[in-house]
């Protein structure tokens, strides 16, 4: 009798479409058939003669569990199941190079040594939701940060500057004329406009600069660990860069550029309204820097 509901058992887990196995002591004991064919391997003998741990195939990932993240000799089955509140998501490469996303379930089996891991696939979900928090950080056209994401990153470099004593400045951009552009071109070769822009510019700024659009055709440059005369030399040779760049699809374009340094005194607020008041001194010029200390 036992026989045969052993039999039942392991035809009803062999039909799991998800991968699933049982290990003890990190060593695989036995799996499904939809383990095996992830693996493209013919049994679990197999699979343990290339693998000594099967945690060792979990692709390094800062916000899903890896097996650095299990300290000393603990097996990493006990450690997921005494730590309930640990990210129990996983990635791991699978035979077409191709990486798959898996949220773990798990279960203790008939002594403390036994577990029973179901892999659920949920590489689709992730990668929505990775989309989903992309587009609510980045701006829709032209794909650099948002002023929501500019925001968040400013109050963090703002504790960056007080706390290592480091200079930060500022250079807020606004293209000339341009609803002349839209008017005399049409709102497409607007949109194409601004998109040629922001890769120019972004192409000559360091890694660590911030670069948001600010609204509509206004741009925002945070510059961590620049003063305000290396910020109006930066802010110069975009300008320069922009009045000099030809590009026979396009119309020409001039930029007037805002500069100002944040001191020890500023909240965020009193600094953007600074470098405001100075785009908006450069725009009486057009084409112009100004900066304001």
């Amino acid at each position: 009798m036992k026989h045969k509901i052993d039999n039942i058992l392991f035809s009803v887990i062999n039909a799991i479409p998800n991968p699933v196995i049982v290990i003890s002591h990190d060593k695989l004991q036995s799996a499904n058939s939809a383990f095996l064919e992830f693996f493209d391997i013919q049994s679990v003998e197999e699979f343990n003669k290339a693998h000594d741990c099967i945690a060792k195939l979990f692709v390094q990932n800062n916000s899903f569990f890896t097996l650095s993240d299990v300290s000393g000799d603990e097996y990493w089955t006990d450690y997921l199941f005494l730590h309930p509140e640990v990210v129990r998501i996983v990635s791991i490469m699978d035979q077409n190079n191709q990486m798959i996303d898996f949220e773990l379930s798990i279960k203790k089996i008939e002594n403390e040594s036994d577990y029973i891991i179901v892999f659920n696939n949920i590489t689709q979900f992730i990668a929505k939701k990775n989309e989903y928090k992309y587009f609510a950080y980045h701006d829709h056209l032209t794909k650099i940060y948002n002023r929501q994401k500019f925001d968040e990153l400013f109050i963090k470099e703002i504790a960056n500057k007080k706390r290592y004593k480091e200079h930060l400045s500022i250079l807020l951009i606004d293209i000339d004329h341009f609803k002349k552009v839209n008017d005399t071109y049409g709102h497409h070769i607007g949109d194409l406009t601004l998109i040629a822009l922001t890769k120019l510019i972004g192409k000559d700024l360091r890694i660590n600069d911030i670069f948001a659009r600010w609204g509509g055709e206004e741009f925002i440059i945070l510059l961590p660990r620049t003063d305000i005369d290396t910020a109006y030399i930066k802010a110069q040779e975009l300008r320069t860069m922009v009045e000099l760049h030809i590009d026979q699809e396009l119309p020409p374009l001039t930029i007037s550029i805002g500069v100002t340094e944040m001191n020890n005194s500023d909240t965020t607020k009193t600094c953007l309204e600074r470098v405001d008041k100075a785009l908006y001194l450069s725009k009486e010029k057009r084409n112009d820097v100004v900066k304001i200390i």
